[in-house]
């Protein structure tokens, strides 16, 4: 058995699970999602890519320990700049404004410590272990093809054949497995140039050109047709330096030096169509208002939708910077830094109910999370990165390899172009950061596959290290991964109200039981306690999530709602509910619907003339809500305003809205 096992452990089974580990990442991880969670998408590939690290660096680990091995002696420069990064992101977690959501991570991006550490790790373990052209070549390959389910589903989307019905607030419904339309437009924008470098290496690599060449174009095409119907206006331009990229590079590979001078006056072209399209003129009317064409010109308009809202996200979020700049808040923290300061026309660029968790630009993201070590360190990842394009596309001695550097760079640039206007996700990140790896490993010199490696690197490492590593693993991957999904899973099946309540009681309680420091799970079980007719004991539950995240305004207004709906039974908890309220608007003052619950709280106390001011507070924030005119109009009347309120009234009706549901 200890000979078996030894076999088992021996150096060259570790470095195929390193392989293993980094091809699965780049097919599973952007494949992942699981339909019957509340996170579909996030959640499963956050969980999958943390315990495919985790395999990988234990692997990694028992190389090292059993002497010299596969891991090159010298670290590059870009590895330590990673190692920096990885210090900064454990730092910026550790001096937290709210550790426990930085460690995790939140409900909707699962973007904690676990994760954001994977990607560095992932990127060193590549950078170091990756040895022959063979493993680049199939790594590169499973990057390009696993894009083939990814694209079909997504034209199936288009065509409305999606056997899911995600719900989702994005223009476009083409979401494929990346879970919304401008996250997938991220993803094609990496894959695209890749695909194309291997049709055109394929092609030269024999006789036989058209036949190899012709899958990869036809999955090209499928790329492009995608991209295009995501509608993600910020991938689109992404796309478009890439392309620029490619054809500059491509010329100088080429030996075509009109080709450069004649890509660049193309591109200027193209940029002042675009310029003169998006431009205010009238003659262009017709064009303008054809279908989805309106996307494009939108991006002229800077006082109405997502380029309005991004310019003020990222206008008041360059002051929270200056608060807090050498760590930032910490991974996941900007949704209850930013609501401090929430601008409230925000409300009119992107709708009532979406909340800022990110800055959308990829620097600024960085600096509220990591503050600006963490933008230095990972922008000296990318100052190296950007070196060993140089000196690889300069240096290559092999055609196909300069060919690969130029996808490689192409795949880069775009993707960084597309997130100025966006920001990491697991799916896209996760490839990110292995072209990344692949990178270095491919500046520091490949070999062939036949005879790579000696002999001494073969024999076994000590038997019970390896099954010490093992059982960690597993142990860690049941915790970080297995619990977090079935926890999901649970609180998802006890919201469907197809469910019997004892059953969506018992699944509430085993997301709770799985995940307890998830104060979500905690608000949705203390509501589903309260219906049960057991108040005292949901207090308790919606107590727990406050002692969870007490800084979050979103669970403070659960916990007034909670106690406004049961002061119709006991009104002296009506005197909960404001102060539960009160705490949300001291943490979210710009957010119009706490104070027009507030309000409606004050009138059920018989404090009409705080309650006017609450309501007014509302309707000045957010003056298209129908609803809280229906209340102030109701409000109005009992204070015998006959006038104000008919206007009130008025304006309600012109949101829609005839009458509040229960006016005061």
């Amino acid at each position: 058995m200890n000979h078996s096992l030894a076999g088992i452990c021996s150096r060259e089974n570790l470095k195929k699970v390193l392989e293993a580990g980094w091809l699965c990442a780049a097919v599973l991880v952007p494949l992942a999602f699981y339909p019957w969670g509340i996170s579909a998408f996030d959640l499963p590939k956050s969980a999958l890519l943390q315990a495919l690290v985790l395999l990988m660096g234990a692997a990694a680990l028992a190389l090292i320990s059993g002497g010299r091995d596969a891991v090159h002696s010298r670290i590059p420069p870009m590895v330590l700049a990673a190692i920096v990064f990885a210090g900064v992101i454990v730092l910026a977690t550790a001096t937290s404004v709210d550790p426990r959501i930085s460690l995790l991570g939140s409900t909707e991006r699962r973007q904690g410590l676990l994760t954001w550490l994977s990607y560095p790790l992932l990127f060193i373990i590549v950078a170091m272990a990756l040895r022959t052209r063979q493993q680049a070549q199939r790594l590169l390959k499973a990057l390009v093809w696993t894009s083939t389910p990814i694209v079909v589903y997504g034209l199936f989307q288009a065509l409305g054949l999606d056997a899911f019905q995600w719900q989702t607030s994005a223009a476009s419904r083409v979401l494929s497995t990346l879970g919304r339309a401008n996250f997938l437009g991220s993803y094609l924008v990496l894959v695209i140039p890749l695909t194309l470098v291997q049709a055109i290496v394929a092609g030269a690599a024999g006789s036989s050109s058209p036949r190899r060449r012709l899958p990869y174009l036809v999955l090209l095409v499928g790329q492009v047709v995608c991209l295009a119907l995501t509608l993600a206006r910020g991938a689109w331009v992404g796309f478009f330096f890439s392309v620029v990229f490619l054809a500059l590079a491509g010329s100088a590979v080429a030996g075509r030096r009109r080709w450069r001078g004649l890509t660049l006056a193309v591109a200027l072209l193209i940029l002042i169509v675009v310029a003169v399209w998006v431009a205010p003129v009238r003659m262009l009317q017709p064009l303008v208002d054809l279908p989805d064409v309106e996307r494009l010109t939108a991006l002229s308009r800077m006082d109405a939708g997502s380029v309005a809202a991004r310019l003020t996200i990222w206008r008041f979020t360059v002051p929270l910077i200056f608060e807090r700049p050498w760590l930032g808040y910490g991974p996941e923290t900007m949704y209850e830094v930013f609501v401090r300061v929430f601008p409230p026309q925000l409300v009119y660029y992107q709708g009532r109910h979406v909340t800022v968790d990110r800055a959308h630009n990829l620097w600024l993201d960085l600096a509220m999370s990591f503050g600006v070590l963490g933008v230095m360190a990972f922008g000296a990842m990318l100052v190296g990165f950007a070196k060993l394009f140089w000196q690889g596309f300069c240096c290559s001695r092999e055609r196909s390899d300069r060919i690969i550097w130029v996808g490689l760079g192409a795949a880069v640039f775009g993707y960084l172009v597309e997130q100025q206007f966006g920001f990491h996700t697991t799916g896209n990140a996760t490839v990110f950061w292995l072209l990344l790896g692949l990178g270095v490993a491919m500046s520091r010199g490949l070999e062939s596959e036949i005879g790579a490696g000696d002999g001494a690197e073969r024999g076994p490492l000590p038997s019970l290290s390896c099954v010490m590593l093992a059982g960690f693993c597993l142990i860690a991957i049941a915790l970080i991964g297995v619990r977090p999904l079935l926890a999901d899973s649970a609180c998802w099946q006890s919201q469907q109200g197809k469910y019997s309540m004892e059953h969506r009681l018992a699944k509430a309680e085993e997301a709770v039981r799985l995940q307890p420091l998830e104060p979500a799970y905690w608000e949705h079980l203390s509501w589903l306690v309260f219906r049960a007719g057991n108040a005292s004991q949901a207090e308790q539950e919606i107590l727990v999530a406050e002692r969870l995240a007490p800084n979050d305004p979103r669970i403070l207004a659960a916990k007034g709602a909670f106690y406004a709906l049961w002061g119709e039974e006991e009104p002296q908890r009506l005197a909960q509910a404001e102060s539960a309220y009160r705490r949300a608007i001291d943490l979210a003052p710009h957010i119009a619907t706490y104070h027009t619950a507030l309000g409606l709280i004050l009138v059920k106390g018989g404090r009409r003339q705080e309650a006017l001011v609450e309501m007014e507070r509302a309707v000045d924030l957010d003056a298209t809500d129908g609803v809280a005119f229906a209340y102030l109009a109701d409000l109005y009347s009992a204070l015998g305003r006959a006038d104000a309120a008919e206007r009130a009234s008025s304006m309600a009706r012109q949101y829609g809205v005839e009458e509040a549901e229960s006016g005061p």
